[in-house]
């Protein structure tokens, strides 16, 4: 594992490292993988070699997707450290400029990407099969049997579907999908990036109940995992606006600038700048023990003031409350010693 088990989503382990982006993957991706290969396996190898071939076009898919955003950070004049494949989809730690252009250049490099493949295998299907009807439009209907007359265009067809889903969900205006950190973008242009991140995800829970939904209904897991997470994240990010984590307009938070949402930044042990989340509960904790301390002087206060009192004026006339605290506090040094 590349990082401790405290959080799920460090159960990953690193792949490699291309154009100085590290990529890691999610062990649950690996043992997802694994199951649906294994469930193949009474089908014959046919239906194996699809489900394998699928998988990795997928994985490359995916990966290129999230290669996109991180050189979208660096042509936008920022920085990409980290890639994560999980079964959720792609995570990339990016941290553009905190410019609306800077943001809104990283998040639309990924489905660029998409848009990219489309046209190639797109031009490919027309030229091969004739017109546009070779091509497979309906997203619900991705694998139509009417178009599969030979092997090459079985796979140029999931080809073209796959990425033709993966682009259709990302863009949907939900954050923190791409379509969500769009909209926040426009927003943010318009509002300031406090009241468009508020916006943003709010619209984002909002769409995440319906996705679940969508999911319970048709029982579709990764759909409904998908809607959670979504779901948990936007709240994450309302908390930390609310919390004053953003100090001011130059503090972005998360680095959503991919598929669904980014990674931790590492911790300062290893070099690099800690996470958001992590910067987050750090301040929460200070936030505490700030209060705490607050409290212990408020006490100390109160128990000079009533051994003043006592000075002045006697025991007799301390009040009820006034008694009790003092006895508190007089069991209390007694328990230190």
């Amino acid at each position: 594992m590349s990082k401790g088990l405290d959080n799920p989503i460090n159960w990953s382990f690193p792949c490699g490292r291309l154009f100085g982006i590290r990529i890691r993957v999610h062990v649950l991706f690996v043992l997802i993988a694994l199951f649906l290969l294994a469930a193949e396996l009474g089908s014959g190898s046919a239906g194996l070699s699809f489900r394998f071939i699928s998988i990795a076009m997928l994985f490359f898919i995916v990966l290129t997707h999230e290669f996109g955003h991180c050189f979208g950070a660096r042509y936008a004049g920022g920085d990409a450290t980290d890639i994560l494949l999980w079964p959720l989809g792609g995570l990339a730690t990016t941290n553009p400029p905190h410019t609306v252009k800077g943001h809104l250049i990283t998040v639309v490099a990924g489905p660029i990407v998409n848009v990219g493949y489309l046209i190639a295998t797109g031009l490919l299907l027309v030229t091969m099969y004739g017109g546009l009807s070779a091509i497979p439009w309906n997203p619900f209907n991705p694998f139509p049997s009417y178009l599969l007359e030979s092997a090459i265009q079985r796979w140029l067809i999931v080809f073209f579907s796959l990425n033709w889903i993966i682009l259709l969900f990302n863009l949907a205006p939900v954050f923190p999908l791409d379509g969500g950190r769009i909209l926040q973008c426009i927003l943010w242009s318009r509002q300031g990036f406090a009241k468009a991140t508020l916006t943003a995800t709010g619209v984002g829970m909002a769409g995440a109940i319906l996705i679940g939904l969508v999911g319970l209904i048709s029982q579709a897991t990764l759909m409904l995992g998908i809607a959670i997470f979504g779901y948990i994240t936007c709240w994450q990010q309302r908390q930390m606006l609310k919390s004053g984590m953003f100090e001011s307009e130059n503090e972005f938070g998360y680095d959503f600038s991919q598929g669904y949402t980014s990674l931790d930044k590492g911790d300062v042990q290893g070099g690099k700048k800690p996470s958001r989340w992590q910067q987050f509960k750090q301040r929460r904790e200070e936030a505490r023990i700030a209060k705490e301390q607050a409290r212990a002087e408020e006490h100390r206060r109160e128990v000079d003031r009533i051994l003043e009192k006592i000075r002045q004026t006697g025991m007799d006339s301390l009040s009820a409350r006034e008694r009790q605290l003092l006895a508190k506090e007089t069991e209390r040094q007694r328990s230190e010693h």
